[in-house]
């Protein structure tokens, strides 16, 4: 019902609803007004009304002046040939232009320009009477002029609401943007003041601690050292593009999983990196994905697996890159960091996944590993919703 009313809102208000309405009612006055009296003797009157007051009714919109002119014109030359009488049957239903007309005058016409046509309307109508002075006639004019005046009025206050809702959905569109740059802000600041504080804290201690342990100590504070290093250079990036600065040209994605595999094998970990060949066609957003996967899924091995052997693949297929990781079942010792970390690791996975256009399975292997595989377009994705 809510749909209906303005598509009949419309129609009613359509120039086009006024020329099909004049047409039906100008054929039927014709033909009744032809077959009561034929033209003889070239008496052109009922057909000069009827056909100007049919311009009235279908040009009241658009130029209502005009149609109150014509109007007027037809209702005098009644008058003027004195066949007023002939006024019967579908011809008299024509006597509504002028209300009509007088609407339009008021709704699209000015101030001066819709009191002029309407006097005129008036008078047309006053001389039609052929008696004394009737106020009815001005009451079929100037009343419906008054109401299009009103309703001229508030169209005016309804466009004027229309477009104070659309500068204040433009206005809050704004103060969204402002408060998420400023909350990204504000988390950058925080990350830089205590996250990256705390970073630097353990780089500055591992290095001490290496020039004062043993050669497999140093060896293992190594690896502490360069993962924190890491960790620091990107917090770094993500502060400076939480606090509005701009991405790093490039993506290091998948060109960095090597490296990765490499340092999680230089803690003694039993990594094996299986890459493929021609993965540069990969865009950056699928890249730096493919490399969160692999960094995540190493991380939940060391976690829930430790000690378990852990296979990365690289596959590049025609339309797609599939990345693989997959780790043997634990062994009988834990490594004591299972309920370390927020339990998001797989959903953030699939949600950086999915943001580039590519899909992510995770299940258990049949031997009681687990297997994580991401499958990433090409090309430029399209970003699905999560």
């Amino acid at each position: 019902m809510r749909e209906v009313r303005p598509r009949l809102r419309r129609l009613a208000s359509s120039p086009r609803t006024d020329a099909a309405v004049a047409a039906g009612l100008g054929l039927v006055a014709l033909a009744y007004g032809l077959a009561a009296r034929p033209l003889d003797g070239g008496d052109w009157t009922i057909p000069v009304f009827v056909v100007l007051c049919c311009c009235a009714i279908a040009g009241r919109r658009r130029a209502p002046l005009a149609a109150a002119v014509a109007a007027s014109v037809g209702l005098l030359s009644l008058w003027a040939f004195d066949q007023v009488h002939l006024l019967s049957g579908p011809v008299a239903l024509l006597l509504v232009t002028p209300s009509l007309v007088a609407y339009a005058l008021g709704a699209n016409a000015g101030l001066g320009a819709g009191l002029a046509g309407t006097l005129l309307l008036a008078v047309g109508l006053q001389a039609t009477g052929g008696g004394p002075f009737n106020p009815l006639f001005e009451m079929v004019t100037f009343g419906p002029w008054l109401a299009g005046r009103v309703v001229s009025s508030r169209r005016r206050v309804a466009d004027q609401i229309e477009l104070r809702n659309r500068e204040l959905a433009a206005e809050r569109a704004l103060f969204a943007l402002e408060s998420v740059r400023f909350e990204r802000a504000r988390i950058a600041r925080e990350l830089h003041d205590v996250v990256a504080h705390c970073v630097s804290v353990i780089v500055v201690q591992a290095g001490a601690g290496q020039r004062l342990a043993g050669d497999e100590a140093g060896e293992a504070l190594d690896a502490i050292v360069e993962a924190a290093r890491q960790a620091e250079a990107e917090l770094r990036l993500l502060t400076r593009h939480l606090g509005g600065g701009r991405r790093p040209a490039g993506s290091p994605g998948l060109r960095m999983i090597d490296e990765l595999a490499r340092r999680a094998a230089a803690t003694g970990l039993p990594v094996r990196y299986m890459p493929s060949h021609g993965v540069h066609a990969l865009h950056p957003p699928a890249s730096d994905a493919a490399y969160r996967v692999v960094q995540e899924s190493l991380t939940n091995a060391i976690k829930h697996a430790a000690g378990a052997p852990i296979e990365i693949a690289v596959r590049e297929a025609r339309d797609h890159v599939e990345v693989e990781v997959t780790n043997a079942a634990p062994g009988n010792g834990g490594s004591g960091l299972e309920q370390v970390g927020g339990g998001r690791g797989l959903a953030g996975m699939r949600e950086r996944v999915a943001g580039c256009g590519g899909t992510l399975t995770a299940g258990r292997t049949p031997s009681g590993g687990w297997r994580v595989t991401a499958r990433l377009p090409s090309g430029p994705g399209e970003a699905v919703a999560t």
